[in-house]
């Protein structure tokens, strides 16, 4: 049974710490050596998340493999999280044309669809694919499905910990246009996380929805 073994405080000084280390060393350390990119500072705040988790619930004698991150039962688990990133790339498509036709609202252009926009080749879908398609469905499932989803489903129950977890991993993306989407989305990661046991389905259906919509992108095939 997925149970936490650290509490809402520990989530919480996660998601600070995540804040602080990003500024500490992208606007404070990086300057003194180097210009980063936009590539090495996504790539830094992914790796921050990834230590603090790691940090966190080792300190609190927590299990990966009993918190669903392992290959137990990969193959069926990713055959899951497809059939949940089909489903969840459609409410997604869907609530994009909604916001835009309905509520006449446009989308601020995230760097990642600027750079795929651009791209005059394949090869220069890599770094968007890795950084959308793996960097970001790992350490984002990580941080919010399996860290932050589960001490609020132990106080909350399953409904109110999907939610809320979904809310805030809506708002550290910092953009109004994708909010009531990301927030659908989310609950919807954190009940395939939850029903399957398994980080592998959710990290699998995230990484589905990522990487269709730069395929997507790229080919020409509107969002919305």
């Amino acid at each position: 049974m997925l149970k936490a073994t650290w509490d809402l405080r520990a989530v919480l000084s996660v998601h600070i710490l995540r804040l602080a280390a990003g500024i500490l060393v992208v606007r404070l350390l990086y300057p003194l050596f180097f210009d980063a990119s936009p590539f090495i500072i996504e790539l830094t705040d992914r790796l921050i998340v990834l230590a603090l988790v790691l940090w966190k619930i080792q300190s609190t004698r927590g299990d990966f493999a009993q918190l669903g991150f392992s290959l137990n039962n990969w193959g069926k688990n990713v055959l899951k999280g497809l059939a949940g990133g089909v489903a969840l790339l459609f409410v997604s498509l869907y609530s994009e044309r909604l916001y835009t036709t309905v509520l006449l609202v446009s989308p601020t252009q995230h760097p990642i669809v600027t750079q795929v926009q651009a791209a005059l080749s394949w090869q220069e879908l890599i770094i968007p694919l890795f950084l959308a398609g793996i960097a970001a469905p790992v350490t984002e499932e990580v941080l919010y499905r399996m860290f932050t989803f589960l001490p609020l489903k132990d106080k909350w129950g399953l409904w109110g910990g999907a939610l809320v977890s979904a809310a805030i991993f809506a708002l550290f993306h910092f953009n109004a246009y994708w909010l009531a989407e990301m927030i659908i989305v989310g609950i919807g990661f954190a009940l395939l996380y939850f029903w399957t046991g398994s980080l592998i389905t959710s990290i699998t259906a995230h990484s589905f929805i990522n990487t269709s919509k730069i395929v997507m992108m790229y080919l020409g095939v509107p969002l919305v």
